[in-house]
């Protein structure tokens, strides 16, 4: 099924403007076809009564269920020294059900704060594209930058990816809770002394195995894994 985002709601009918307008006509969808439409965390499932350039009018047949994940994670991700790399993880960690992205300042990840923040324009549509691709209700929350001395454990269970110090196994990660925080390093790994402190704040080393993984395979990998078990 095709998904849009609305911003507007008029009694039983919701309008898709501008882009999504555009959007609309480019999926090319048929008089009589039914399709999703987003809107303020609801997904309804609609047919077009008007389409033209400036707006597309959709009369609501029914509201659809929505799916929460169980899971509340918090994703630490230092920022990738290719800025492109971050592309991938906000579309990815969106389809996924990432509840919020914090993109982190360490020693060794892409450090010009004022590009990071020009870049969160991009990733705030990349993630309006995936929640269409994959019907998720609620945006994914990216927050303001922050540095990697900043980061507290304050969620349920807090994890450490790092597969240079001899850490726990992903078996061990105490899968019943449902606040986590996840920090991830840059594609050159964390420094010493930053895995001392957060292992010092209450972060516990997670290693995934049986090899090194790049960064943004890694992030993938352990949302997987605790969205799913």
């Amino acid at each position: 099924m095709h998904f849009f985002i609305s911003e507007e709601r008029r009694g039983n009918k919701l309008i898709l403007k501008e882009e999504e307008a555009k959007h609309f006509r480019v999926r090319r969808i048929g008089k009589n076809e039914t399709f999703g439409v987003i809107y303020r965390g609801k997904k309804y499932l609609c047919k077009a009564l008007k389409a033209d350039k400036k707006e597309v009018v959709c009369e609501i047949l029914e509201e659809v269920p929505v799916k929460i994940p169980e899971k509340e994670i918090t994703l630490y991700q230092c920022v990738t020294v290719e800025l492109k790399t971050m592309d991938l993880i906000v579309r990815q960690s969106t389809e996924l059900g990432l509840y919020r992205l914090v993109p982190v300042i360490s020693e060794r990840s892409f450090r010009k704060l004022e590009a990071i923040i020009k870049r969160m324009k991009k990733w705030e549509r990349i993630v309006r594209e995936a929640i269409k691709q994959s019907g998720r209700a609620h945006p994914l929350i990216i927050e303001e930058p922050i540095n990697l001395e900043d980061i507290n454990a304050i969620h349920e269970e807090n994890i450490l990816l790092d597969n240079f110090t001899e850490g726990m196994r992903v078996k061990e990660i105490n899968f019943s809770a449902k606040n986590f925080g996840v920090v991830v390093g840059p594609e050159g790994g964390f420094s010493k002394r930053e895995g001392e402190l957060l292992r010092e704040k209450g972060f516990k080393s997670v290693l995934l195995e049986p090899y090194i993984l790049r960064t943004e395979t890694a992030s993938i990998a352990i949302l997987s894994v605790l969205i799913n078990c």
